[in-house]
C-alpha cells in the first residue's frame, strides 16, 4: 500500500514538473517582452515634472530592470527563444 501511495506521489510530481518546465519559456517570453515596453517608456522619463535627480534615478532605473528582464526572460525562455526575440529587433543585411 504504500509502494501504491509512493508512485502517486511520484506521477504528481512529475505533472507538476512538467507544467512549471512549460511554463518556464512563456514566462521568459513575456519577460523579455516587458523590457522592450520599460526601453519605450526610457525616454518619456526627462518630460516628467520631477528634479534632475529624480530623472537620472529614474531612468537609471529602468535601464537595468530592463536589461534585468531581458536577460533573466532570455534565461527562463533558453537559447533557442533568445535568439529567435533577438533577431526580431536586428536589422536584416539583406538590400
Amino acid at each position: 500500500m504504500d509502494v501504491a501511495t509512493n508512485t502517486e506521489d511520484t506521477d504528481t510530481n512529475v505533472d507538476v514538473s512538467r507544467a512549471s518546465r512549460s511554463r518556464a519559456p512563456r514566462v521568459g517570453v513575456v519577460l523579455m517582452g516587458s523590457s522592450l515596453a520599460l526601453w519605450v517608456a526610457l525616454p518619456v522619463v526627462p518630460f516628467l515634472p520631477l528634479s534632475v535627480a529624480a530623472k537620472a534615478t529614474g531612468a537609471t532605473a529602468l535601464i537595468i530592470v530592463a536589461e534585468v528582464a531581458f536577460w533573466g526572460g532570455a534565461a527562463l525562455a533558453g537559447p533557442t527563444a533568445a535568439r529567435r526575440m533577438r533577431s526580431w529587433w536586428r536589422r536584416s543585411k539583406t538590400a
